[in-house]
C-alpha cells in the first residue's frame, strides 16, 4: 500500500515540475543559462591560470560547495495523512525510503555543476590524488547532510539550527581535507557523531505533525522559486502594508481617479503591498550586485545585468494577470483597453527605474565600459513590450 501511496504522489509531483519546468526553462532561459555557463567557465579557466595558490581559494571552494551539498528532504506528505496514516505507521517503510531516492534525484544536479567549478579551482595548488580525496569526503557529507535533515524533522530541532549546523561542519570538514589528507579522520568523526547525536534526540515513533508541516514548508519554498518566473496558484496571494512606501504612491484624487488611472494605481499598490515581490526584486538586485562586484568580470556583469532585467520583467508581468482578473474589473468594470494602457505606463516607469539600478551597478563594476550600461534601459522596455504582448495575446485566446 505505501509503496502504491507514494508512487502516486511523486507521478503527481513529477507532472507538476513538468508543467512549471516549461516555463522556467523556456528559450529565453536556456540561452542565459548557455551563455552564463560558459562566460564562467571562461572566468574559472582564466582564474587557474592567474591566481596562486592560497587559503582563500580553500575558503572558498569550502564555502562553495558546503552550500549546495545541501540536499532538501520532500516527503510528499499531505495534511489529511497525520488522520489516516498514523494507524498504518509499521507499514511505511516503503514509502519513506521512496521518498529518500526521489529527494535525492530532485536535488542533484546544482552539486554536480557547482563540483565543476570547484573542481577547477581546486587544480590551483592541489595535485590529482587530494582533489579525488576532496570529493570523496564531499560525497560522505552529501549523504550525511540528507540523512540528517531527514532524522531532525523527528526532532525539536528548528529547521534553520540543523541547516546552520550542517553548514558548519561541512564547511570545516572540506577545509581542513585540503590543508591534509589525515583531517579526513576527523571529517569521518564529524559524520558519526552527527548521526549518533540526532538519532539520540528523535523521538521514538512518527511526528505526523513534523513531517506535514515541514513538507509544506519545502512545496511553498519551490512554489515560491517557480513564482519568480510565472504564476504559481498554488500559493495564496497575500498582501502586506509597508508604510514606508506608501510615499512612493502616486497621489490619484478626485477627478485624476477616472476609469483612465484608476489601474495604474492599482498596479502601484499591488507591487508595492504584494507580500513577497518587492523584497524579491531588492533580494536579486543586492545579490547580482554582490555577484557581479565579488568576480569583477565584464562578461558576467553583462550577463547578470541583462538577466537581472528579464526576471524582474517577468516578475511585473505578473501583476497584471493577478490584478486584472479579481475584484476591481466587477466592480467597476472598464474597457480592457484602459487596464492594458494602464498597466504600459506603470511597467514602464517600474522597469526604467529597474534598468537604470542595474546601469549604476554595471558601471561601478566596469567603469570603462559604462556605454554599454547606458543601453540597459532600452534592454528592459523592449522585453516589457515584448511580454506585455504575449500577456495580451494569451488574453484575446482566453476571451475567444
Amino acid at each position: 500500500m505505501s509503496k502504491a501511496l507514494f508512487e502516486g504522489r511523486m507521478t503527481e509531483d513529477i507532472k507538476l515540475r513538468s508543467y512549471y519546468g516549461k516555463f522556467i526553462f523556456n528559450s529565453h532561459f536556456l540561452v542565459f543559462l548557455m551563455i552564463a555557463a560558459g562566460v564562467m567557465l571562461y572566468t574559472l579557466l582564466g582564474l587557474r591560470e592567474t591566481l596562486s595558490p592560497g587559503i582563500h581559494i580553500d575558503l572558498i571552494c569550502a564555502i562553495v560547495l558546503s552550500i549546495f551539498i545541501n540536499p532538501k528532504y520532500r516527503s510528499l506528505l499531505k495534511e489529511a495523512d497525520m488522520l489516516f496514516l498514523p494507524p498504518y505507521e509499521k507499514h511505511m517503510t516503503a514509502y519513506f525510503k521512496r521518498a529518500d531516492i526521489y529527494s535525492l534525484s530532485l536535488g542533484i544536479v546544482p552539486p554536480i555543476a557547482v563540483s565543476i567549478a570547484v573542481m577547477i579551482l581546486l587544480t590551483i595548488g592541489h595535485d590529482l590524488t587530494h582533489i579525488i580525496l576532496f570529493f570523496f569526503v564531499a560525497l560522505i557529507l552529501y549523504f550525511n547532510t540528507f540523512s540528517i535533515k531527514r532524522l531532525a524533522v523527528n526532532t525539536e530541532l528548528k529547521k534553520w539550527m540543523v541547516n546552520l549546523i550542517l553548514f558548519v561542519l561541512n564547511f570545516v570538514s572540506l577545509f581542513l581535507i585540503q590543508q591534509h589528507s589525515l583531517f579526513i579522520i576527523l571529517a569521518l568523526a564529524i559524520v558519526v557523531l552527527s548521526q549518533v547525536s540526532v538519532r539520540k534526540i528523535r523521538f521514538k515513533t512518527l511526528s505526523w505533525l513534523n513531517y506535514t508541516a515541514y513538507e509544506q514548508e519545502e512545496s511553498h519554498a519551490y512554489f515560491q522559486v517557480v513564482s519568480m518566473f510565472t504564476n504559481v496558484k498554488q500559493i495564496d496571494k497575500s498582501f502586506k502594508r509597508r508604510a514606508y512606501l506608501d510615499l512612493l504612491l502616486p497621489d490619484m484624487k478626485g477627478e485624476k481617479f477616472n476609469k483612465k488611472n484608476m489601474y495604474e494605481y492599482l498596479f502601484y499598490r499591488s507591487f508595492l503591498r504584494d507580500h513577497d515581490l518587492p523584497m524579491i526584486v531588492l533580494r536579486i538586485i543586492i545579490l547580482f550586485f554582490i555577484i557581479m562586484f565579488w568576480i569583477s568580470n565584464f562578461y558576467i556583469s553583462l550577463v547578470f545585468s541583462l538577466f537581472g532585467i528579464y526576471i524582474i520583467v517577468l516578475q511585473m508581468s505578473q501583476i497584471y494577470t493577478n490584478q486584472a482578473y479579481l475584484l476591481w474589473p466587477k466592480i467597476w468594470p472598464v474597457n480592457r483597453s484602459y487596464i492594458q494602457d494602464s498597466y504600459i505606463r506603470y511597467s514602464h516607469k517600474i522597469v526604467l527605474l529597474i534598468s537604470i539600478i542595474f546601469t549604476l551597478m554595471f558601471i561601478i563594476v566596469e567603469s570603462e565600459y559604462f556605454y554599454i550600461g547606458l543601453l540597459f534601459p532600452l534592454w528592459g522596455h523592449v522585453l516589457n513590450r515584448f511580454l506585455s504582448r504575449s500577456i495580451y495575446k494569451k488574453e484575446e485566446e482566453l476571451s475567444d
